[in-house]
């Protein structure tokens, strides 16, 4: 019988089962809470035993799925997909497009009113919609580009698309029916001067800052100046450009600087996170490398020596983030074991307990847990002094009254070197000497109290 069996045998229930059309294939499941459809669509008919009764369902859900067909194929048609091929025809075509613009208006007029707009305006354009020309724009500033082009950070990128969203709900559309040509500078002005500072950030809670509005615009005036010198745009000029007669704009306050920490307020970090402690082990290892929270936390175990001498960072926050890290002996103990502990635990990093999280890259689960410490040991007024990124301060100063030279200093912790003519030529310490200078800095911070409880 089509579509129709008893799956446990000759006088049990039937149940409706056929092939799912290839066109219905991964759309949502509407007898499965929107569940894709697989290959097959199987759906119980409430215990029927009665054959004839169960024939009666079975032509009721046959109507069903021809019906999920025709309204597939309707959205299909309509789709905002079918209105770019729309849109590349108009482009292509040599008669001035007068044809092809014919049977676009001819095929609005048939599609459904709510989708009859976007599906007009997509496939009248005669430039980008927003939505391919960002996927074009971030594709040209990626790593590894072909094109030669700076590449932007994980975080630049996703800016972006933050500042992408922003524009299309200012837009009241969707990145696919907003266009570039759409955009002037008056709109602009609005967008940027009302809308955004009007918004709430979903990190803080707060109305977006000065310089959120100002970062967010940079962006999206980065993404049109890429549009503009392709010739994906009709316009003249960038509409995100700021005017040279707006008014003047106000210097950012200097925020309080990062400072080093102090013995004391080393020796309290460690008394409260022993060593095994995931915060602690974390601490101490940014204490006497001065690596980033994050760079340490994405250290595998194939990136680290067995005896916990060396751990490897293939790279972060800029080119120079790649590099050796020698591991003084006092720590040396620490990468050993977390090495050993992920190896039995089938884990691929030392600090797998803090994520990265995968839109930034970045171990915010780290720097938050170290903010929580911080307050409750140090105290809550060391907020707009202290951070994890400190200990970055604390190496630093450290290794310069050790003696280190700033090149070896920038060696050990991945800062950008001084420029120097000589540079092409100098490849600078070995590993054996990395260590030694390492070693220093080591000694330095035990004579000055910083590794008392160690």
């Amino acid at each position: 019988m089509d579509y129709i069996e008893q799956p446990r045998g000759a006088g049990t229930a039937y149940r409706f089962r056929m092939k799912t059309p290839k066109s219905l294939r991964g759309t949502p499941n509407p007898w499965s809470e929107g569940k894709p459809l697989g290959t097959w669509i199987i759906r119980p008919m409430e215990g029927q035993r009665h054959l004839p009764s169960a024939k009666k369902l079975r032509d009721i859900y046959l109507a069903e799925v021809r019906k999920l067909e025709i309204e597939y194929r309707a959205r299909h048609r309509f789709s905002l997909e079918k209105a770019e091929l729309w849109a590349d025809a108009l482009r292509a075509d040599r008669d001035d497009g007068l044809f092809v613009r014919d049977l676009i208006y001819d095929e609005a007029e048939r599609a459904p009113e709510g989708e009859r707009k976007a599906f007009l305006k997509v496939a009248t354009a005669t430039t980008l919609p927003l939505s391919k020309a960002t996927s074009q724009y971030l594709d040209a500033r990626a790593p590894g580009n072909p094109y030669g082009n700076k590449p932007l950070r994980k975080t630049s990128a996703n800016e972006v698309i933050t500042a992408v969203n922003y524009l299309c709900a200012f837009m009241h559309t969707t990145s696919d029916a907003l266009f570039l040509d759409d955009i002037t500078p008056e709109l602009v002005s609005d967008f940027q001067h009302e809308f955004l500072p009007a918004q709430t950030s979903k990190k803080t809670g707060r109305a977006l800052t000065p310089g959120t509005v100002e970062k967010l615009t940079t962006m999206l005036r980065g993404l049109w100046r890429w549009a503009l010198a392709r010739k994906k745009v009709k316009l003249t000029s960038n509409p995100f450009n700021r005017p040279d007669d707006d008014v003047p704009r106000e210097r950012k306050q200097a925020e309080p600087k990062r400072d080093q920490f102090k013995p004391e307020e080393t020796q309290k970090v460690l008394a409260a996170v022993p060593q095994g402690d995931r915060m602690g082990d974390l601490f101490r290892l940014g204490l006497v490398t001065g690596a980033r929270v994050t760079e340490i936390a994405k250290v595998s175990v194939a990136e680290s020596k067995e005896d916990g001498s060396v751990f490897l960072i293939a790279g972060g926050k800029s080119e120079n983030a790649k590099r050796v890290v020698p591991v003084p002996v006092v720590a040396q103990p620490i990468v050993k074991r977390l090495r050993s502990e992920a190896l039995k635990e089938g884990q691929e990093r030392l600090f797998h307990a803090f994520p990265i999280n995968a839109a930034t890259g970045t171990a915010k689960s780290a720097s938050k847990a170290f903010t929580g410490l911080r307050r409750k040991v140090l105290g809550g007024e060391t907020d707009e002094r202290l951070a994890f990124h400190s200990l970055r301060h604390t190496w630093k100063t450290i290794s310069r009254r050790a003696g280190l030279s700033i090149d070896d200093a920038h060696d050990l912790g991945g800062w950008a070197g001084v420029k120097r003519t000589s540079n092409p030529y100098d490849h600078g310490l070995n590993d054996n000497e990395l260590a030694e200078a390492q070693e220093k800095v080591a000694a330095l911070l035990s004579r000055e109290g910083h590794l008392e409880g160690f």
